[in-house]
This record gives C-alpha cells, sequence and structure tokens, in this order.
C-alpha cells in the first residue's frame, strides 16, 4: 500500500504517538479497546495470567506488527491480554473511526486487514498447539515449523531470543538451550549464530 494512499485515507490529526520505556504495561486485560496499535519499533509481549500468577506470552510484537485488530468490529471491545514492553518501544494509535474509514476506502487495506486477522488465527491455532505437547521437543519443533513456514526456507534468521523462545513455548530458557543442544545433536537442526537450518523438515510435522 503506498504512502499516497494512506495518506488519502488517514486522518493524522485523530491518531497518537505514544512512546515507552522497557517494563511498561501498555495495554492491562480487560481495559477498554477503541484503537489498534501499530508497532513502530521496539518489542512488546503479549501476556495472559493464570490463577496462579504466571503470566503466559502469547505473542512478541516488533517493528511493523500491530494488536486490537480482532477487537474491531466486537461490541464493547475489551482487551483480553496484557501488553508489556521488552524494550524502549514506540506505538502508533489509530482509532477504530478512522481504521473503519480506511477500510471502506481502500480495497487494499480491507485486503491486508482481512489477511492479518487470517494470519492472527493462526497464531493462536498454533499456540494451542505447542501446550498440547508435554515434551520440550515436540513444543520446539512445532514453533520451527511455524518459522520455517513463515521464512519459507529451510533456513532462516531466528527472530526471537531463547527468553523469548521459552515464554512462547512455556519453558525455562536452560531448557530450550539444552533441546536445541539436543537436537542438534541428534541431527534435526543446525544453529550458527543467529541462524538455523532445519536438516530434516519432514520430521517437523507434528
Amino acid at each position: 500500500m503506498s504512502e499516497e494512499e494512506i495518506n488519502r485515507i488517514l486522518d493524522f490529526t485523530s491518531c497518537v504517538q505514544e512512546t515507552y520505556e522497557k517494563d511498561t504495561i501498555v495495554i492491562e486485560e480487560g481495559e477498554a479497546c477503541d484503537t489498534i496499535g501499530f508497532v513502530l519499533d521496539g518489542t512488546l509481549t503479549i501476556q495472559q495470567y493464570g490463577r496462579s500468577g504466571d503470566a503466559l506470552t502469547i505473542n512478541v510484537f516488533r517493528h511493523g506488527d500491530c494488536f486490537g485488530a480482532p477487537l474491531l468490529f466486537t461490541s464493547r471491545a475489551k482487551y483480553p491480554f496484557t501488553l508489556v514492553t521488552t524494550t524502549k518501544s514506540t506505538v502508533f494509535f489509530i482509532p477504530f473511526t478512522q481504521m473503519k474509514h480506511m477500510l471502506e476506502e481502500s480495497r487494499t487495506f480491507n485486503l491486508n486487514y482481512l489477511t492479518f486477522l487470517s494470519n492472527h488465527i493462526f497464531v493462536l491455532k498454533n499456540k494451542i498447539k505447542i501446550l498440547a505437547h508435554n515434551d520440550v521437543r515436540s513444543r520446539l519443533m512445532i514453533y520451527f515449523s511455524k518459522e520455517m513456514e513463515l521464512a519459507g526456507d529451510a533456513k532462516f534468521k531466528m527472530r526471537h531470543k531463547k527468553t523469548e523462545i521459552g515464554e512462547i513455548i512455556k519453558v525455562t530458557r536452560p531448557s530450550v538451550s539444552r533441546e536445541l543442544s539436543n537436537m542438534e545433536r541428534d541431527g534435526l537442526i543446525s544453529i550458527k549464530g543467529s541462524e538455523v537450518t532445519i536438516l530434516a523438515p519432514e520430521d517437523f510435522i507434528l
């Protein structure tokens, strides 16, 4: 979508840009939602808390990602998650009224929005699939199968740090490091710096 078209359909005066320091709660679960946030810089994580107080990381957002979009057409929209910055971050908020106007005015924007929603459903489905397995290796294999699909290649650069991977698959960082070493030893993957090569892609279909 061109910058010219965005300028044509978006009223920037109705939008707000906010910068948050690291470890800042941007959104709290249950808070009313009337905007969609676009990450311009930094890293944020979506978290949900269980009765025990443990936080489950649902997703990690970086530059170009957005949150709140699935709530656009819900009545009495409220965030079902808590959003926390893991680095200093900048977010650009577009009101729901403006988003609806943009969807009406631009077919391209409409298609992009529907694509985002489809990807969002895939992320949630993948998270459920990960948590259905109790062993670390299976969870890592599901995680890597998603990353491989996103990259379109068996060789790709890791988008998440080991701590973030641990949060995504709900295991500790040492468990992630240990199992990655085991997977390398067993000839499933090769890791050089931040670059991962899946050596046996057929084994990653769970």
